[in-house]
């Protein structure tokens, strides 16, 4: 590999490690302990784990010289790998007042100090290459992780405590833009990753399908919901999938997660008015496909997401923006956008594709044991990392989920 290829990749292994240690800077130790449900990881987890990801799957492998930093961290940073043996269950995560913060801190510097005499070395091979990109991409996910886990954590606190100082906005709303998206014509698109550039093994391989003609609509607001809601969105079974309507009765959920009650709810700057324009957040697709039945209008597929997001630009509201929560996209920097904001649900699960194959090396668990009773999401959201996302990326919850920052958009037939 050429010093020209080789430096990108040294400032971006960098620039990633920095920015996850840039998200907790405000936070205070105690902050990083708390696990508030199953679903959720302490912050100094997060930390400890994209570390022992670099240990772990470059270091040890490419690396003579390389002496495991410490060997109980294995079992309590890995989290599902079993190609490295037992780990400790992520419902146990918040038990680990040990190792403190510090520690988990100077791991991390050892860990780059390690990487980075790595990086600099100008034997490259394809395998390695790979890896660290995928090392990467993994800590950006985490990156996001992060932010969603901060807000449950931060909402479950009594007192409510923000992250950060709210946000004032200055974006001039156009209450007649749509920011909405037609095909006109049935067309033959390419859909998966279609480029010499790093993607996950989902992702692939690539093939054609026909796409008939749609409208993908804008947002759905929270005006929108509290609308569903006072027609009867939550007490009518007619609108909702057998486990949904156990989900929501069982779980007693009336509203989308974070709302305290109609007037107001919790982002990571507190406890806000409800802002009707703002898109609705925090919804599971069970919630979302309630409400395409209420609308009567769908779900849009994955593959209709991916054909909108490739036929427009990648301009919307990322982690860069640092807004730390969703905008309209009826105001004049996003009215255009389709990409970053929420998270989209579609309506495909998340299987495979034909002809694909997991990753040959010790990260084939990466994605292809989650290929079960899952929905894809596409698009990424104001937490994801702008240079982390593409048109074919294809991210995926379960249909109960919604701690994600997750939206959602319909699809009318033409």
């Amino acid at each position: 590999m050429d010093d020209l290829k080789l430096i990108p990749i040294i400032n971006k292994f960098s620039a990633c490690r920095s920015k996850t240690l840039e998200l907790i800077k405000s936070l205070h130790e105690e902050d990083t302990v708390v696990q508030s449900v199953n679903f959720v990881s302490p912050l100094k987890w997060h930390l400890g784990h994209t570390t022992w990801f670099f240990e772990n799957f470059i270091l040890l492998q490419y690396d003579k010289n390389f002496q495991v930093y410490n060997e109980g961290f294995s079992y309590i940073f890995n989290s599902y790998y079993n190609v490295f043996g037992d780990f400790n269950k992520q419902e146990n995560r918040g038990l680990l007042n040990r190792p403190l913060l510090s520690e988990i801190l100077e791991y991390r510097k050892f860990i780059d100090l390690k990487m980075m005499e790595l990086l600099e070395k100008k034997s490259f091979e394809k395998d390695i290459n790979f890896l660290i990109n995928l090392g990467i991409n993994h800590e950006q996910q985490h990156q996001e992780l992060i932010l969603m886990d901060i807000k449950h954590i931060f909402f479950s606190n009594p007192l409510k405590p923000a992250y950060l100082k709210k946000i004032e906005d200055n974006f001039i709303i156009d209450s007649k833009s749509k920011n909405e998206w037609t095909l006109k014509t049935k067309k033959n698109v390419v859909i998966g990753a279609d480029s010499d550039d790093f993607c996950f093994d989902n992702e692939l391989p690539s093939f054609e399908i026909i796409i008939h003609p749609f409208i993908l609509s804008e947002y759905i607001t929270n005006g929108d919901w509290m609308n569903f809601m006072e027609e009867g969105g939550y007490t009518n079974y007619e609108y909702w999938l057998s486990d949904g309507w156990d989900f929501i009765n069982k779980n007693k959920i009336q509203r989308p997660m974070y709302w305290i009650d109609n007037n107001y709810c919790f982002d990571l700057s507190g406890i806000n008015k409800i802002d009707k324009n703002l898109p609705v957040s925090h919804i599971t697709y069970y919630e979302a496909n309630a409400f395409a039945n209420y609308a009567k209008k769908r779900i849009p597929s994955e593959y209709e997401i991916e054909i909108v997001l490739k036929k427009n630009r990648k301009d919307g509201n990322f982690l860069e923006n640092q807004i730390f929560r969703e905008v309209s996209y009826k105001n004049e920097c996003f009215s255009s956008s389709f990409s970053g904001n929420l998270w989209i649900w579609s309506s495909s699960n998340y299987n495979p594709y034909k002809g694909y194959k997991p990753i040959k090396m010790k990260a084939n668990e990466y994605n292809s044991k989650f290929m079960c009773n899952q929905f894809v999401l596409k698009g990424g959201s104001f937490a994801t990392p702008k240079d982390h996302i593409r048109p074919s990326y294809r991210n995926f919850y379960y249909p109960s989920d919604r701690w994600q920052f997750s939206g959602i958009r319909l699809v009318e037939d033409l």
